[in-house]
């Protein structure tokens, strides 16, 4: 995460994360709720265990659980899918609103589900409390995450006995932050929401104070851990979707949360912003979103992904309907996955098409650092030092436009010498893939 870019954007990204969030939410329960009382439509369900056909019907309860943690949605396809370097704005607003969504849905589903174990009736003043709890549980379950935080930046500072050896503070960073998440999860707060902002706050300020062997260890070893937990989620996901077969399925339930999510997440973004620009917003601003960003954040946030099958998972074997909510929530996620997460792409390419200039500059990008890694490599391999030291994500962005600055400076060296580098197979080939 760029904390530069991030900051930057700040406030369109807390509009998308949490105003967006909660906007999506009730509309999934209104719509839902509207069409299931009032316009009489009955929905039916059906057994896989025994193969009965049976009327579905569901409490306001059991919707509100079902929408809240239909709200969670997964950018991961979204984001690798955008190049930092030629639309960080677009980057971080997408990124930034995936953190932000995550932790706000999680916050909210935990909130739903600890107000349904009270065995209370859904009545007017349920949403008040829903929403105090909501705020209460979010503030906690930061506050924990930003003290360990501290605390582990802290130690790493003041006690260097933990910064010896690069496995001394691997295994430091990692307890400190699995102790946030144990100590949340026995207080009845939201672990991943603690462990979450405690992984922010040692990024911004731990990782500075690890030896410079330890800040490569760290960055590969989690980076390692980050994608193979990933893989198992998708893989456990496909291998056990077939063993709910048992369970009971809605055909009109899927349709009907399919449809609803369309509409809700539309008004979540081009609702809200263009709400939000009737009244003035971004009038004056010089870098103002534009349609086709505001397209792509709405296909790309239609994804449900591991939350999502991760929140449903802990809905409590009590309620009456639990196994027709799993199984839609299933079947969303793995269709949704697919068709967007494979789609997305494409969408990306209709909307934000390279002209010929910009085509020609990445292949005269390419040749310029192509030709500087030729030299720095033979400069390299006089020099005992094999690989490079491992920058920071906020330090890579300065890194880059010195190197950026060095090739404008040699490349004007040669046109005043009237040097031109000639173009051979490798160019062409390059310019054809």
């Amino acid at each position: 995460m760029q904390r530069k870019k991030f900051f930057a954007n700040i406030r369109n990204i807390v509009l998308f994360g949490l105003f967006g969030t909660i906007i999506a939410f009730i509309s999934f329960t209104l719509m839902t709720v509207i069409y299931k009382d009032y316009f009489n439509k009955e929905m039916t369900q059906y057994n896989g265990a025994t193969g009965v056909t049976s009327i579905l019907n569901l409490s306001t309860l059991e919707v509100i659980t079902m929408c809240s943690l239909l709200c969670s949605t997964d950018v991961i396809a979204a984001v690798s899918l955008i190049k930092p370097e030629k639309q960080p704005k677009l980057f971080s607003l997408v990124f930034g609103e995936g953190i932000t969504n995550d932790a706000v849905s999680i916050i909210l589903f935990n909130t739903v589900v600890s107000y349904s174990r009270k065995n209370k009736e859904f009545t007017a003043t349920s949403a008040m409390d829903i929403s105090l709890d909501f705020f209460t549980l979010g503030m906690r379950s930061i506050g924990i995450g930003i003290i360990f935080g501290v605390i582990a930046s802290l130690l790493l500072k003041k006690v260097r006995a933990l910064t010896k050896t690069p496995v001394s503070e691997c295994a430091m960073v990692f307890s400190l932050a699995y102790v946030s998440y144990v100590m949340a999860e026995i207080w009845h707060l939201s672990g991943i929401i603690t462990l979450l902002t405690c992984s922010i706050v040692m990024a911004n300020y731990a990782w500075y104070n690890l030896s410079p062997q330890g800040k490569q260890s760290s960055v590969v070893i989690f980076k390692f851990l980050g994608f193979l937990a990933e893989c198992f989620v998708f893989s456990y996901l496909g291998l056990t979707f077939f063993s709910y077969k048992s369970f009971e399925w809605s055909t009109e339930l899927i349709v009907l949360e399919f449809c609803v999510i369309l509409i809700g997440r539309f008004l979540g973004t081009f609702g809200l912003i263009g709400l939000l620009k009737m009244c003035g917003y971004e009038k004056h601003d010089a870098k103002k979103i534009t349609w086709k960003e505001l397209a792509f954040i709405w296909y790309a946030g239609l994804i449900r992904g591991a939350i999502a099958f991760g929140l449903v998972l802990r809905i409590d074997k009590s309620m009456v309907n639990r196994g027709v909510i799993v199984t839609t929530c299933l079947t969303l996620v793995v269709f949704s996955t697919i068709f967007f997460g494979s789609t997305v792409g494409l969408l990306g390419k209709c909307l934000f098409k390279e002209s010929e200039a910009d085509v020609e500059q990445q292949i005269k990008q390419a040749d310029e650092q192509e030709s500087i890694g030729e030299d720095t490599l033979s400069d390299s391999s006089k020099s005992s030092q094999v690989h490079q030291p491992l920058l920071h994500y906020n330090e890579q962005a300065e890194s880059n436009q010195s190197l950026s600055a060095h090739q404008h400076a040699e490349r004007d060296e040669d046109v005043v010498n009237g040097k031109k580098r000639k173009t051979t197979c490798a160019d062409y080939l390059k310019r054809f893939d």
